[in-house]
């Protein structure tokens, strides 16, 4: 795959940001980085081997309440990108809420645009919670500001760092089908919270476990690892203010 024009869509996002890091480290692509603002003009700028789309928004909250525009950014946008780019390849990113929440618009939302992303030029990627990079929102944002956190202590969820989730998937540009990618272990929410000295509040009772079903490696990452990390972000901003 070597030479390969792989463009990002999302690239200034959470995932994209560091997909094209990863993408650039390897040093065996020419890296493409769309933005909203240079969208149409990448979109008519030829062929790509590969079309990665990680520009889904993740503002589950957000999407509960404007259903209609994460309708649109997610199943939409998926559809034109598949219909419209010129494309070898597409890797759709999506999230493992696809499959553990049918119950609220984000997770039925994103197995929508997955049931679009079929055959053999095509992979979809479900990631689990992440950590690291330029993390501000979700449940460690919460326990690091000590809000409350709107899911159940006992909720089981598989952290990884996102840069670690990035070169994974810059590994596997050739796969096909579907992958559920996370850390192999997992932990509980609550387990974080008391583990960092956070004083926040379950607000739910609603058990969101977020974990891969499909196999992991032994050189995946521990869960628990999150912990150092969360409380290196809680010391951190306590400077900050």
């Amino acid at each position: 795959m070597s030479g390969m024009r792989v463009a990002v869509l999302g690239a200034a996002g959470y995932v994209g940001a560091a997909l094209v890091e990863a993408l650039g480290r390897t040093r065996r692509w020419e890296v493409v980085p769309v933005v909203r603002d240079d969208h149409e003009s990448h979109c008519t700028a030829g062929r790509y081997d590969v079309l990665i789309n990680a520009a889904c928004p993740s503002k589950r909250f957000w999407a509960e309440q404007h259903p209609g525009d994460d309708r649109r950014e997610t199943v939409d946008k998926t559809r034109l990108l598949r219909e419209q780019w010129r494309w070898d390849r597409f890797v759709q990113i999506s999230s493992i809420s696809a499959r553990t929440q049918l119950d609220t618009v984000y997770g039925r939302h994103r197995a929508e645009a997955e049931r679009m992303c079929s055959g053999r030029d095509t992979f979809v990627v479900r990631l689990g919670p992440m950590y690291g990079g330029d993390y501000r929102k979700g449940v460690l944002a919460d326990m690091a500001a000590d809000r409350p956190v709107f899911a159940s202590g006992r909720s089981r969820q598989s952290f990884a760092p996102v840069d670690w989730c990035a070169d994974w998937i810059a590994a596997h540009l050739e796969d096909t089908g579907l992958r559920e990618v996370g850390a192999r272990t997992t932990v509980t929410l609550a387990e974080v919270r008391d583990a960092v000295g956070s004083s926040s509040q379950f607000a739910k009772d609603v058990v969101d476990d977020q974990f891969p079903t499909t196999a992991t490696g032994p050189d995946w990452p521990e869960a628990a690892a999150v912990i150092d990390w969360l409380a290196g972000r809680r010391v951190s901003d306590a400077r900050a203010r």
